[in-house]
């Protein structure tokens, strides 16, 4: 972060300077006592389960050089002394995003903004591992998606930077609206539409209106970027003000991709863009990843990035952890991690795509709950049991509240269902060998990573 003095701060976020300098100087914030470095403003945000004002205190001993607040009583008056800076505002949430809107207009960096029901956080690494070859380039680290870490990811910026790649996830109505307002994104990418947060957002066409807003909200000069292959996506592009450019298989997509094939743990596939045809091998698993290829090349080819270029950076791609990750365990068996999150399209890409990489391989599959599907839980979790047990799988192996509901509607033996972890991976344990893959996935909240941490 560039320095920017207490006078900007509280303009940015419509505060009052209740103690301190104006002119002071400051490099860093922080929304978690946990973490705080000397030095840093501490906004003390407030949630369902936590309030940051309750912290004050121990933020200050930790070093903060001041914080921003919502409240002030006598408690919180008297543990911060002369020398430190107290800023108050209606609102620590919205100031912070409000402070991160202004930083991002002050260094101005070119900003591409990607959303989606699956494959936004493997499109926005593709997209950051092409660009940093051409210029910096700062992005989305973990799971810093939302109304806090956008903001955080933001404030991370320097001068230096030519470009922010960011990662826009959303579970609430409206949430998209901030997220813009905050982010003003140079281009806008949607990966697809499907059955997420359904429990908040009611149905595929409730996810559909949240996330189209990332494109529909884009100005004239500005680039979208859409999945012509998905049928929401597709519909939309005659309500758009800015630039569009399309990806997919149909030959009707300013960039698509032709005779795909399946190389085991690697996808092949011609790339066809702007008359041109190039042959390209990702060394990533799954047709979904191609359509995440396909997403990153029209990103970083609008941004005048050479075709050979993206090529090349593409081709020694890796994916991240947790994310059809593959693990070389000691009895020579291959775990593939993707239980960073799961939902029912999420779900299925990641099964098929591990049914087609091993295909000589004893293939096991665990497999937890699909969460925030609300109404739609049991249809869904009933709908994946009759995917999977018709696949030549070895191993069903179910962890998890909802996913019982395959064991209930199968009592086949080698369908089981496990209430507890432990019992779990002695299981697995006994089943590992050299001529086993196993995959894990389910949402974040069912923690299959540590199953997998365990074997």
């Amino acid at each position: 972060m560039e320095k920017v003095n207490l006078r900007e701060l509280t303009q940015a976020t419509q505060g009052k300077l209740y103690l301190g300098n104006p002119s002071l100087e400051i490099t860093s914030i922080s929304t978690d006592t946990r973490n705080i470095k000397q030095g840093d403003m501490f906004f003390a945000l407030k949630g369902v389960n936590f309030d940051g004002h309750k912290f004050v205190d121990y933020a200050i001993k930790q070093g903060a050089s001041g914080v921003v607040i919502s409240e002030i009583d006598s408690e919180i008056d008297k543990c911060i002394p002369n020398t430190s800076s107290i800023i108050v505002v209606k609102d620590t949430l919205k100031a912070l995003g409000d402070f991160a809107g202004y930083y991002r207009k002050k260094i101005a960096p070119l900003v591409v903004a990607v959303t989606g029901s699956s494959g936004k956080t493997t499109t926005k690494e593709m997209i950051y591992h092409i660009l940093k070859v051409k210029g910096n380039v700062h992005a989305t680290k973990k799971n810093y998606n939302n109304l806090i870490g956008v903001p955080l990811t933001l404030l991370e910026l320097t001068k230096e930077h030519k470009y922010s790649v960011l990662e826009l996830g959303i579970s609430l109505k409206g949430e998209m609206d901030r997220l813009i307002e905050i982010t003003r994104p140079d281009v806008g990418i949607i990966t697809n539409i499907g059955k997420t947060h359904l429990e908040y957002l009611g149905d595929t066409l409730g996810v559909f209106n949240e996330k189209s807003k990332l494109l529909r909200l884009l100005e004239k000069d500005k680039v979208s970027i859409l999945n012509f292959d998905d049928p929401y996506l597709n519909g939309l592009k005659d309500n758009l003000r800015s630039e569009i450019l399309t990806f997919g298989l149909s030959t009707n997509a300013d960039i698509y991709a032709s005779d795909v094939k399946s190389l085991n743990e690697k996808m092949s596939f011609n790339m066809h863009l702007m008359g041109k045809r190039i042959s390209m091998v990702i060394p990533v698993p799954g047709l979904f990843n191609v359509y995440n290829a396909l997403a990153a090349v029209c990103a970083c080819h609008c941004l005048g990035i050479d075709i050979e270029v993206i090529k090349k950076a593409l081709e020694q791609f890796s994916p991240m952890k947790m994310r059809m990750e593959r693990i070389m365990h000691s009895s020579g068996a291959i775990l593939i991690n993707d239980a960073y999150n799961a939902n029912p399209e999420s779900m299925k890409q990641s099964i098929t795509s591990f049914m087609e990489a091993y295909p000589e391989k004893e293939k096991i599959i665990v497999i937890g709950d699909m969460l925030e599907l609300g109404e739609h839980t049991q249809q869904e979790h009933k709908a994946l049991g009759k995917l999977v047990t018709e696949l030549p799988l070895s191993g069903i192996y179910l962890y998890g509240k909802y996913i019982k509901a395959i064991k209930e509607d199968n009592p086949a033996d080698y369908i089981e269902y496990f209430t507890e972890q432990p019992g779990l991976e002695e299981k697995l344990k006994k089943r590992l060998n050299a001529n086993t893959a196993v995959l894990f996935k389910a949402s974040r909240g069912i923690g299959l990573e540590k199953i997998v941490n365990n074997l």
